[in-house]
């Protein structure tokens, strides 16, 4: 592994880059997951009144 100073700050610089896009790629994943479990926990509520109405009692108000 060379240690000279400036393969060390691109090779410092290329991590981050190459962290950025990983994570990047992560939160959109993770959010696209979400969204689909709110969908589909809307659309198991929406065929099912009988448990639509058990959650609908739990709530306060």
């Amino acid at each position: 592994m060379p240690t000279d100073s400036a393969t060390m700050i691109g090779l410092g610089v290329a991590a981050v880059v190459i962290l950025w896009l990983v994570f990047s790629v992560l939160k959109k994943v993770i959010g696209f997951a979400v969204l689909a479990a709110i969908v589909a926990a809307a659309y198991f509520l929406w065929t099912n009144p009988a448990l639509l109405q058990r959650v609908l009692m739990m709530l306060p108000g």
